[in-house]
C-alpha cells in the first residue's frame, strides 16, 4: 500500500462522503464503515442538516458489538444546542472495540478521539488522510475562517477573453462543460455574480444537473453596489434564496422592492474594490453557507483575486480564438503573478477544465 492510501474500509467511506457532498451544510460531508471479519457489514454517510451522523447512520440496524468501525472524520461530542445525539456516545452504547479515524475535526478538537479512548476502544488515526483532507477542504477552510471556501469559475477562450464583443455570444463551451458547471452548483451552498453579470445575461443561476432541478438549490448571491439590477431580473425570482450585497447608499425604493419579493438585503461598507468582500464572506460564514462558486465576470474575479479571497480556480478553456472581446482580467489585477497548485487537467470535448489551488490558504 502506498504512503497513506486509504485502506480499503476507508475507501468505502471515503465514496460515502463524497456522495453525500454537497447536502450536509454546515456539518461536514462524512462516510463511515462498519466492518467486521474483514468485511464491510454496513456503510453510512452525514444525512441533511438536522439528520443522523455517518457513524449513527452506519451503526442503524446492525449489530455491532465487537466490530470495527472507519470513518472519515473525528466522531462528535455533546456539546450546547447540538441537534443530533453525539457519535462517540453511540459509538460506545453499540458497543463497538476499535475506530480508525481519517482525519481529526477541527471542531471537536480531539475530545471525540479521547472520549472513546476513555471508554477503553481502540482508536487510531490517520488511514486515508491526505485524500479525506482533499474531500473536506471546504470544511476545514470554513471551520479554519469562518467563511465560505470559494471557487473562482470562468470559461475564456484561448487568447484570454471570456466574452465576445458581438451581441448573441452568450457560451464559450460546450454540452459537456455546461453539465458540469451544473454538478458543481449542485455541490457547493452558494453561487456569486455580480450586477454586470445579471444585466447581461439575466441568469437564473440555479442547479441543473442533467437537465433537472436539483432538489436543494444554492444560495445565490448578487453584488450590487449602485442598485442596477432589475427587481424583475430571473435571479430575484422563484423560492430559491436570494442574497444581495448593496451599499447604504444605493436606493432604498430598489431594496424595499426587493426585500418584498423575498430577497435578503445586506448593506456592506465599500472598499477599493467595491463591496467589502471579506465581509461579504463572514456574513455569508454566519448563514451557515461553507462553500461558494463565484461566477461573475472579470470585475468579481478581478476583486475577489485582489484580495487573495479565492482558494481554487476553475478555468474552463474553449478551443477558440476571439480575436478581439472581454479580457479575463483587467491589467494590472493582480500584484504578483498567480500560479496554481496541484493542477488537474479534466478532458470536457470539446473544452478543457483546468482545476488548481490558489495557495491562499493550506489545510
Amino acid at each position: 500500500m502506498a504512503v497513506n492510501e486509504p485502506s480499503l474500509p476507508m475507501q468505502a467511506a471515503i465514496a460515502a462522503a463524497r456522495a453525500a457532498r454537497g447536502r450536509t451544510s454546515p456539518n461536514p460531508w462524512v462516510g463511515a464503515a462498519l466492518v467486521r471479519d474483514g468485511t464491510v457489514v454496513s456503510v453510512g454517510a452525514t444525512e441533511p442538516y438536522g439528520g443522523a451522523h455517518a457513524e449513527a447512520a452506519a451503526l442503524a440496524n446492525v449489530d455491532a458489538a465487537g466490530a470495527t468501525l472507519y470513518t472519515t472524520l473525528e466522531p462528535c461530542v455533546p456539546f450546547e444546542g447540538k441537534r443530533t445525539p453525539p457519535c462517540s456516545d453511540a459509538i460506545i452504547a453499540a458497543g463497538v472495540t476499535r475506530v480508525v479515524v481519517g482525519l481529526l475535526d477541527p471542531h471537536v478538537g480531539g475530545h471525540g478521539v479521547a472520549r472513546l479512548r476513555a471508554a477503553g476502544i481502540e482508536v487510531e488515526v490517520g488511514d486515508g488522510a491526505a485524500v479525506i483532507t482533499g474531500l473536506l477542504r471546504p470544511y476545514l477552510r470554513f471551520r479554519n475562517s469562518g467563511r465560505p471556501y470559494v471557487i473562482a469559475k470562468f470559461a475564456v477562450s484561448l487568447d484570454g477573453m471570456v466574452g465576445a464583443p458581438q451581441a448573441g455570444v452568450r457560451w464559450l463551451t460546450g454540452p459537456a462543460a455546461v453539465e458540469r458547471v451544473h454538478q458543481d452548483r449542485d455541490r457547493v451552498d452558494a453561487i456569486l455574480v455580480g450586477s454586470g453579470t445579471v444585466l447581461a445575461d439575466d441568469p437564473a443561476l440555479t442547479a441543473r444537473p442533467g437537465g433537472t432541478a436539483a432538489s436543494r438549490q444554492p444560495v445565490r448571491v448578487v453584488l450590487d453596489s449602485r442598485g442596477r439590477s432589475p427587481v424583475t431580473a430571473r435571479v430575484f425570482g422563484g423560492s430559491t434564496a436570494t442574497i444581495v450585497a448593496t451599499a447604504p447608499a444605493s436606493p432604498r425604493p430598489w431594496k424595499e422592492s426587493l426585500q418584498q419579493r423575498g430577497v435578503t438585503v445586506l448593506e456592506l461598507e465599500e472598499d477599493t474594490t467595491g463591496i467589502d468582500l471579506e465581509q461579504l464572506l463572514l456574513a455569508l460564514g454566519q448563514r451557515n453557507i461553507v462553500s461558494l462558486i463565484a461566477e461573475g465576470g472579470p470585475t468579481v474575479h478581478a476583486a475577489l483575486l485582489a484580495n487573495d479571497l479565492v482558494d481554487e480556480v476553475h478555468a474552463y478553456i474553449a478551443p477558440r480564438i476571439l480575436g478581439n472581446g472581454i479580457p479575463l482580467l483587467p491589467a494590472g489585477t493582480l500584484p504578483l503573478a498567480l500560479e496554481l497548485r496541484e493542477p488537474v487537467i479534466e478532458p470536457l470535448a470539446p473544452d478543457v477544465l483546468l482545476r488548481g489551488y490558489t495557495g491562499s490558504w493550506s489545510p
